[in-house]
């Protein structure tokens, strides 16, 4: 159990209803809230309290806030509304359902080339309007990119970002972020520039060209010493896959010298495009002879002639038959390996971070003495490879209740079907009572027995509309 759980069921500001847990940080959590003026699901994201006191810590959100308000573009996650009472500081986000590029990698391996340049257009758009705001990023990642399943991309978490104007020349403490991506400048605490954001997009290219790292070692401070000092394998040596033009655009975005690396996002954009251009330039080359034509120059006044021509072209249109059956059967068939969720908090779907075209999840929750909120397993079994037929593949999961927290959870307003779902993590009892009500459309939570500001309780009605 979490410092956070107490909040959950909570309102704040009278309009967030805190329902889930989507990721806990150092310094803040991330909640799923339900927004009672729009009916929308929303982000909400708290600085934890017991950093209200670390003038650091509050410095840093406070600046994240001011950071997301610059922003009005596609490709970036906008902030909706703010709050920064002294005892509870949050910021409420556009909620986005989708999975991390991360995840992605993790899941597909090394990408494609095509695929690299459509994830990296949105990243890269976005990635200039940072730097035209006077902003560096400072934790350029695969974790901090959301694929959503509509298909937009949106760039996440600027809790560390910088503005250029504020920054001082001297040599200061180390910029925090995640070490593996990070610039030689960063990992030396030095002065950083939109291209620091662009050494660590080189690194997230090459991670989508090979599916892995360019600098792994279990000591993170020699991860930060590879990045100022040791030069990676080329890409091309990890996979065969990589073209030699991807493969120098990605060392040369990897440069040690700043000044080597291309001059801006959008620089870098165009030289991925550039990689692509040739290719699309031969899918549009001329199509080889038309069967028509083939038919044309075989054709002769002979029987013979006009029979084998006849043959082979039945052949033709057989094995292209045959070829797209075999095609269609792969694609139902592809295998896949079950993610590891075991011993996993569980607090949504959305949480898990898995990709919803490829799996999906069930739930059967549990009373045990073990550690609340947890899968305690799962089936498929964990790593099983398992073939993919048309649809998704179902993970089901057992978990662990959790205990109650202090007060009672806040349901009132919901649909009956999501306070049943949400209260069904918890071990209590759940009586339904209907009435009328003056506004309220019928299947929705008028009020709870106990309320939501008294003490928890095992038992609890739920009163639902019914006009």
């Amino acid at each position: 159990m979490t410092q956070y759980d107490r909040f959950l069921g909570h309102t704040l500001s009278d309009r967030y209803t805190l329902v889930s847990i989507i990721g806990i940080g150092e310094c803040s959590a991330v909640f799923g809230a339900y927004d009672r003026d729009t009916g929308r699901t929303v982000a909400l994201k708290m600085l934890s309290p017991d950093r209200l006191s670390d003038d650091e810590a509050v410095k840093r959100f406070v600046s994240e806030i001011e950071v997301l308000s610059l922003f009005d573009h596609p490709n970036i996650v906008k902030i909706l509304d703010i709050s920064l009472e002294d005892d509870l500081k949050f910021f409420v986000m556009e909620y986005i359902e989708g999975i991390t590029l991360k995840k992605h990698i993790l899941s597909k391996g090394a990408l494609s080339e095509e695929e690299i340049l459509f994830l990296s257009r949105p990243i890269l758009s976005a990635l200039e309007e940072v730097h035209a705001k006077g902003i560096v990023h400072c934790d350029i990642k695969p974790q901090n990119v959301v694929l959503v399943g509509s298909g937009e991309i949106k760039l996440m978490d600027f809790g560390i970002s910088k503005v250029l104007a504020a920054q001082s020349e001297e040599i200061s403490e180390v910029t925090v972020g995640t070490v593996q991506y990070v610039s030689p400048e960063q990992a030396e605490g030095k002065r950083l520039s939109p291209v620091s954001d662009l050494y660590s997009f080189g690194v997230m290219l090459y991670e989508m060209a090979t599916g892995v790292l360019p600098f792994v070692d279990d000591d993170q401070s020699r991860i930060a010493a590879m990045q100022v000092s040791s030069q990676p394998i080329p890409p091309c040596m990890v996979s065969e896959n990589v073209s030699p033009e991807l493969n120098d655009l990605i060392l040369r975005a990897m440069e040690k010298d700043p000044v080597n690396r291309p001059l801006s996002a959008l620089t870098l954009l165009s030289e991925l495009e550039d990689l692509h251009a040739p290719k699309e330039k031969e899918q549009d080359d001329p199509e080889p002879p038309k069967l028509k034509d083939i038919w044309k120059r075989l054709h002769k006044r002979s029987a013979f002639a006009g029979t084998l021509c006849a043959l082979l072209l039945c052949v033709i249109v057989g094995l292209s038959v045959l070829s797209a059956a075999l095609s269609a059967q792969r694609e139902r068939t592809t295998h896949i390996r079950v993610p590891d969720l075991v011993g996993e908090p569980y607090f949504s779907d959305a949480a898990l971070g898995l990709d919803s075209e490829l799996y999906s999840v069930s739930v059967e929750y549990v009373s045990t003495l073990k550690k609340s909120g947890t899968v305690l397993s799962q089936s498929p079994a964990p790593n099983k490879v398992v073939r993919k037929g048309d649809g998704p593949v179902e993970i089901k999961l057992t978990v662990s209740r959790s205990a109650l927290p202090e007060k009672m959870p806040d349901v009132t307003y919901m649909k009956k079907e999501d306070a049943l779902a949400y209260l069904e993590r918890y071990d209590l009892k759940v009586k339904l009572e209907y009435e009328p009500h003056d506004y309220l459309p019928d299947g929705y939570v008028t009020r709870t027995e106990p309320m939501p500001s008294e003490k928890s309780s095992k038992k609890i009605t739920l009163y639902i509309s019914q006009n």
